[in-house]
């Protein structure tokens, strides 16, 4: 299974890929496209840079751009960024139930290598909608609800306005 970072680092590639390749993409707009916070985007995009994904250009401008072609990368190279060897220690005798795990999981994770190695970034890019294109449902900052209008309370604005308050609802 990918991970959420996996995926979210895949959809931050394909959002880089779909810009023009004379435009740089900054992280607060990846962040804006995958509706995430601006540092952990900062993180994603940080681990793509140190696996020679992305390279970064700096000053007004300035942002991220992919490093390599679009046809040469496939979606295995961006989730190996994000794969955590994970050795699972087991005790000094494994009990055969503990082998046929090991088994299934190695035969596992060599069939979701195998599918990623054969997907290439450029078919994702072909599929996925244009960034432009992605509507926002709520523009309102945090995704707040828009609160309902205020009803002016009926009451006096000072104690000095209270008599006459008072007459007006006795009339």
């Amino acid at each position: 299974m990918l991970s959420q970072r996996a995926h979210q680092g895949i959809l931050a590639m394909a959002h880089v890929a779909q810009t023009p390749s004379h435009r740089s993409v900054t992280v607060a707009s990846i962040a804006q496209f995958l509706e995430l916070s601006v540092s952990y985007t900062e993180s994603l995009v940080k681990v793509l840079k140190q696996n020679d994904l992305l390279q970064a250009s700096r000053g007004p401008g300035g942002g991220y751009q992919l490093k390599k072609d679009l046809q040469d990368l496939t979606a295995w190279d961006v989730v190996r960024c994000f794969e955590i060897d994970d050795q699972a220690q087991h005790e000094t005798r494994p009990s055969s139930e503990t082998v046929a795990v090991d088994l299934l999981y190695e035969e596992y994770a060599r069939i979701e290598k195998n599918f990623l190695q054969s997907y290439s970034l450029s078919a994702l890019v072909s599929v996925a909608p244009a960034s432009s294109q992605v509507q926002k449902v709520n523009n309102l900052p945090f995704n707040f609800k828009p609160l309902p209008k205020g009803l002016m309370p009926v009451a006096p604005n000072s104690v000095f306005d209270l008599s006459k308050f008072m007459q007006l609802t006795h009339a």
